[in-house]
């Protein structure tokens, strides 16, 4: 716009400037034949060839007159100016259409702000319709040291454990929030990049949902299933690049559902969860059985608000304490006598994933089993202090198979514990966290230290290192970087940019 308006008044100038030039031309000539003035439309007095002109008077009696007592070159004269004149209009017409106003036009319904993201909010309160826009990237160097070449499952199957020295877009994230058609009916898309997941790019997250209440919101949509707090929490607020090794193993998916959420007075609150599984996220149909997950999860903040993420960024005056629970059933049911994409994340307590041919017994494949999963999780913060753990129990219980198994129910256990304090409020914040899985074939342990620096005293710059050593590692999740039935030390650091 800004060149468009340069070049408009470089043609302005240049047509004033002829104008100019022709009605000096004019002036020096003189009135020497008798018509209207086409500037002034007044006559003009006849010419005194005999008028002494001093050399200031821009010499006109040295211009040549030709026939009908006109300058012998400027026949054209007044054509050319009528001409300029006329041009010189149509000009100034395209000046004031182009040019912006110092104010929004009065017929303008939006405008563009920053709060908390980009927003694209209405100038007029009354109109429901707004946009924020929010994006996030964790860029990630990750080095893994073996202490191991191979891991053998109940199955038998050998699998080979590899080393790894790499850099990875862990999450690029986009996200929109929007309110529409009603001030209480909102909408949620979470649009997702990781390269570490063949490079898709994945609607992540989305939901519609309605405020009935503070104490009411019901929504549709695709979501993370509610059977953990550790597994609820944001991925922009951790404590270390990543979960925890028990939670990667216990956890819950992502699924399409229904669910409502709310407040219970001033301090308690919940989440119900109704959806096609327990880990059925990106599925297609044919891929689900037809077994609904049904998910709960109440917490409770009986002092001050505890807030977002696990660490004390917020620097408490006062103590603040989140208790909470969490309990999660479906029944897995299979397609057809074989088992589902749904059913790959359950695993064994060595890492064997349960549906392995040979897994429970020879040459027999676990087909159906119902899940059962509850969490009790507990945090609190206090001047830069915090402490966060969460406990799993999970029941496999209706085993069945292609053949006979020698047992008909499983039960596994584990937990997390992780803490941190800032050495400088905001700022510099020492991290440690150990986590289990046990159960019927082996235990595996995870121990971890590091650093957070929070560059601008938030999460949306944020530089994380940690140092992570397992043994006999269960889980396998490429977000966190497992790989079950790893034994070895893990290297590493991250930097997180959101706006």
């Amino acid at each position: 716009m800004l060149r468009r308006h340069s070049s408009l008044a470089t043609t302005i100038l240049g047509l004033r400037c002829r104008l100019l030039t022709v009605c000096t031309l004019l002036a020096a000539c003189g009135p020497v034949w008798a018509q209207t003035n086409p500037l002034d439309q007044q006559p003009m007095p006849a010419y005194d060839a005999s008028r002494d002109l001093s050399p200031m008077d821009a010499g006109p009696a040295a211009v040549p007159v030709g026939s009908g007592g006109r300058p012998a070159q400027n026949d054209d004269v007044l054509p050319r100016l009528e001409s300029l004149e006329a041009e010189l209009a149509a000009t100034n017409e395209r000046v004031e259409l182009l040019t912006l106003p110092d104010e929004e036009p009065a017929n303008s319904d939006f405008y563009v702000d920053y709060e908390k993201g980009f927003l694209i909010r209405p100038v007029d309160d009354d109109n429901p319709f707004r946009l924020r826009i929010n994006g996030r990237l964790q860029m990630r160097h990750t080095a893994f040291e073996r202490d191991i070449t191979t891991f053998v499952d109940q199955a038998g199957n050998v699998e080979p454990i590899h080393s790894r020295n790499d850099f990875e877009v862990e999450r690029g994230r986009l996200e929109f929030r929007a309110t529409m058609i009603d001030p209480n009916l909102h909408y949620y898309l979470n649009i997702d990049f990781d390269t570490d997941d063949n490079h898709r790019l994945v609607a992540h997250d989305t939901w519609v949902y309605y405020s009935f209440s503070d104490a009411f919101n019901f929504y549709v949509g695709k979501s993370k299933v509610p059977g953990s707090r550790a597994w609820l929490l944001s991925s922009s607020r951790f404590r270390f690049a990543d979960r925890s090794m028990a939670t990667t193993f216990f956890r819950p998916d992502r699924s399409v559902g229904i669910w409502a959420m709310g407040e219970l007075g001033d301090a308690a609150h919940y989440e119900l969860f109704v959806g096609n599984g327990f880990a059925t996220t990106d599925r297609r149909f044919d891929d689900l059985d037809e077994q609904f997950v049904y998910s709960a999860s109440f917490w409770w903040e009986p002092w001050d608000e505890f807030g977002k993420g696990y660490t004390d960024i917020e620097y408490h005056r006062r103590p603040a304490l989140q208790i909470g629970h969490s309990f999660t059933y479906t029944s897995q049911q299979g397609v057809d006598g074989g088992g589902t994409t749904e059913e790959t994340s359950f695993r064994l307590s060595d890492g064997t994933l349960l549906i392995t041919p040979g897994a429970l017994a020879n040459n027999v494949m676990v087909t159906a089993f119902d899940v059962y999963l509850y969490a009790v999780d507990m945090g609190f913060k206090y001047r830069g202090i915090s402490v966060n753990t969460e406990w799993y129990f999970r029941w496999l219980q209706a085993l069945e198979g292609t053949g006979a198994l020698p047992l008909d129910r499983l039960f596994d256990h584990g937990f997390f514990v992780d803490a941190g304090i800032f050495l400088v409020p905001e700022r510099f914040e020492l991290i440690g966290r150990v986590s289990q899985v046990d159960g019927l074939f082996g235990d595996g342990w995870e121990y971890a230290g590091g650093v957070n620096w929070y560059i601008n005293g938030t999460h949306h710059n944020k530089l994380t290192f940690d140092v992570t050593v397992l043994d006999r590692n269960p889980a396998s999740s490429s977000s966190p970087n497992l790989i079950a039935g790893a034994d070895g030390t893990m290297f590493r650091t991250q930097w997180q940019v959101a706006f």
